[in-house]
């Protein structure tokens, strides 16, 4: 199978501005995801810096990360939430099978389920095709979401 992707870069308005760093992103702290010279500035998904991979399940723990974050800033508290690099990619690996790849910063293993991540499982298979379709439009793009906690101290 060859699977080929463009290189990911942010957009042109980012990568041109104040806020980028030299390869182009905003440039945030990877775990507070505020910014390292504005610190009254946040990002998240495909344009922040952080080492993650760009997926929609990584901008739906980033984003509690970044509103709790914003709001104790915005108060003069110490940033209470922690980004861990949380990115999942569910890999079809033959029809009804997929493997459900969780993991964090280094590539550390962080399941949702308690079950083997590195086992290719119908469960897994029937979680991509019928239910994260709904939870993406019915409720990550209104805003409501129960298993997006991120650590906090």
């Amino acid at each position: 199978m060859l699977h080929v992707v463009p290189p990911q870069t942010a957009p042109d308005f980012v990568c041109e501005s104040r806020l980028a760093n030299a390869d182009g992103w905003v440039d945030v702290n990877q775990v507070t995801l505020q910014h390292v010279r504005y610190p009254d500035t946040f990002s998240l998904g495909d344009a922040c810096s952080s080492p993650n991979a760009k997926t929609a399940a990584a901008a739906r723990k980033q984003i509690v990360v970044v509103a709790e974050n914003l709001f104790a800033a915005r108060s003069g508290r110490a940033l209470p939430t922690k980004y861990d690099g949380y990115g999942s990619c569910p890999l079809t690996v033959e029809k009804g099978r997929i493997v459900l790849a969780e993991f964090g910063f280094g590539g550390k293993l962080l399941p949702t389920f308690p079950l083997n991540p590195t086992v290719p499982r119908l469960s897994a298979w029937i979680l991509k095709k019928n239910i994260l379709p709904w939870v993406y439009w019915n409720l990550m793009l209104k805003g409501h979401e129960w298993l997006a906690r991120s650590e906090t101290d």
